[in-house]
């Protein structure tokens, strides 16, 4: 089947804005570890706001979203590149970075994983390729608004069933997921307006390249904190061979997978911000997490929990105690924010729109959670091998910021869903073994960059730039004092 070239651009576009938009936010922008995080971060960031300007273009002519916003988007993109090359020439000369000294196994490992994961990218693209949307919650909740938007040329409102009822009268639509953000409904449409035809194989195989881009950024960002390159790439191979992960590739249309690289995407460059201190890369990593209630409304839950770490990592450290004690009511406020509402009428029960309304009480699923962590193929040695990686490397919680910090978020986040399954009738999802991986499959790319910060070396300062800074620091204070 051959791909005209609307398609293709609409492939090739995202990552020459977002490219731009990433080099134009990065402080050293020469570094040979920025390059894929460059391609990796730009083409997700840019696929983004390729749908917001999809959004903005084609609200009434959804069959030409391409056409209609390709101009402006990709004047966005030259923009971006005019201000990353004038960023580029304002900085200083850099030494060229070290060299690596690595073994003949080494090399030989680096290739046989890059061929491994090129391989294994292959097969659940050409897999994702060769079937219409496929999973339950993929066609009757995710592909419904972009396919009817499409295929009627414009968009129609999506109302609850009560309204719909109401008003016959009115050009309304519902259906059970009438609620759901509409970020991804505008991905899907990027692709389908740009192929020219709602052919589901070509929508479907983003998925792949959502994957495909974030293992890029995760390797750049990874080599930027000075982790080996063999370990980065391992760290990588490790990811992409998750069979859950493979599955939500190979079978496309959820949007869990979305919202995991998307947090995860966030999260190392928080990483970069903790340990290279890029202000630009703070900015970077906020604005990355305000797409996560775009794309499912449990992403509202990791944003308030993601936004509440930044924010006590930014308090001064005389004043984290404070702090500390000060983040379960933010956590509540946001929370109350973000929808949540407490219930104690008769039987104690929490309504959480973003996940649906629950009687509180005890559930035993022990069990069940650990059948499926441990003994059903969906993670592979993931969770024997984090508690290992955990214990070993305990003492850099202490030495490390950014392993403190990221660890912080991990812990709210599955202290949240530790309470969400045995504290509540969510409990079912655990039981049937259903949404409870998909939920925590929206956790593991973070968890990895947790794995590559505990991995990291700390005792050479050219890989540890807060180490260099402090000590250049001490070395100017020493200078001052008089003799």
């Amino acid at each position: 089947m051959g791909l005209d070239f609307a398609y293709i651009a609409a492939w090739l576009l995202p990552a020459f804005v977002g490219g731009g938009i990433w080099m134009a936010l990065s402080a050293r922008a020469r570094w040979v570890a920025d390059i894929p995080a460059a391609i990796g971060a730009g083409w997700l960031i840019g696929l983004f706001v390729a749908a917001g300007c999809a959004r903005l273009a084609a609200f009434g002519d959804t069959a030409h979203a391409f056409s209609r916003a390709w101009p402006w988007y990709a004047a966005i993109g030259v923009g971006a590149w005019i201000a990353a090359i004038a960023r580029v020439r304002r900085m200083p000369p850099e030494s060229p970075p070290r060299v690596e000294a690595f073994s003949v196994a080494f090399r030989a490992l680096w290739w046989l994983l890059l061929a491994w994961i090129a391989f294994r990218f292959a097969v659940i693209g050409d897999e994702a390729s060769l079937r219409p949307v496929f999973p339950w919650d993929a066609w009757s909740a995710w592909s419904t608004k972009p396919k009817t938007w499409f295929l009627t040329g414009h968009v129609e409102p999506y109302v609850s069933m009560l309204n719909w009822l109401a008003n016959p009268d009115q050009a309304l639509r519902t259906a059970a997921s009438w609620s759901y953000p509409e970020l991804l409904a505008w991905v899907q449409l990027w692709f389908a307006s740009a192929a020219g035809a709602w052919n589901e194989p070509l929508v479907d195989v983003a998925w792949c390249g959502a994957l495909m881009a974030f293992s890029f950024a995760a390797y750049g960002y990874w080599r930027a904190l000075g982790l080996a390159a063999w370990i980065a790439l391992a760290l990588v191979y490790g990811l992409v061979s998750l069979p859950l992960i493979d599955a939500h590739v190979a079978l496309a249309g959820y949007a869990d997978l979305w919202v995991a690289l998307t947090l995860g995407l966030a999260t190392l460059a928080w990483t970069r911000w903790l340990t290279l201190r890029e202000p630009r890369q703070l900015a970077l990593a906020t604005a990355i997490a305000l797409c996560l209630p775009l794309l499912k409304l449990e992403g509202m839950v990791w944003f308030v929990a993601f936004c509440a770490v930044v924010a006590f990592d930014l308090v001064p450290p005389r004043r984290r105690r404070l702090a500390l004690l000060c983040i379960p009511a933010l956590l509540i406020v946001g929370a109350l924010v973000a929808g949540f509402a407490a219930n104690l009428q008769g039987e104690s029960w929490i309504e959480i729109p973003s996940i649906g309304s629950f009687a509180l009480a005890w559930h035993g699923v022990g069990g069940a959670m650990v059948a499926s962590l441990f003994t059903l193929p969906n993670w592979h040695l993931l969770w024997y091998i984090i508690p290992v990686l955990l214990f070993v490397r305990r003492a850099r919680f202490r030495e490390d910021r950014a392993a403190r910090m990221i660890g912080l978020m991990l812990l709210i986040d599955f202290g949240f869903l530790f309470a969400l399954f045995f504290l509540t009738t969510a409990s079912a999802w655990a039981q049937d073994f259903t949404s409870a991986n998909r939920l925590i499959l929206q956790l593991v790319p973070s968890v990895f960059v947790l794995a590559a910060v505990l991995l990291r070396p700390m005792a050479d300062p050219s890989t540890d730039v807060s180490v260099a800074i402090r000590r250049r620091a001490q070395a100017n204070a020493a200078r001052t004092v008089p003799a």
